[in-house]
């Protein structure tokens, strides 16, 4: 067996491990946006609201009204305690 220079092999094979390490992350960063959407849409807004993430100032702002707004399923869900129907 030849003398194999360590460093070499890092850089034969680096780009493997920096693969990896990419197509992890990318698999966690699906399952989070997917957790986000279903929340969101749990809430009764669009999922398309996930994108707001993804602005720097504006994603503190919609985190905010999120937050303290009263949600549609709850506007829906008092509206029903009283007999009324709910507007779409």
């Amino acid at each position: 067996m030849d003398n194999v220079d360590y460093d070499q092999l890092a850089d034969d094979y680096g780009w493997l491990a920096g693969g990896a390490a990419i197509a992890v992350y990318v698999a966690i960063l699906v399952v989070v946006l997917i957790a986000y959407i279903r929340i969101i849409q749990k809430a009764g807004y669009s999922g398309w609201w996930v994108l707001v993430a993804f602005v720097p100032v504006l994603n503190l702002v919609m985190f905010f009204v999120f937050a303290f707004a009263r949600w549609p399923v709850q506007r829906e869900r008092d509206a029903l305690r009283v007999g009324q129907a709910y507007p779409r």
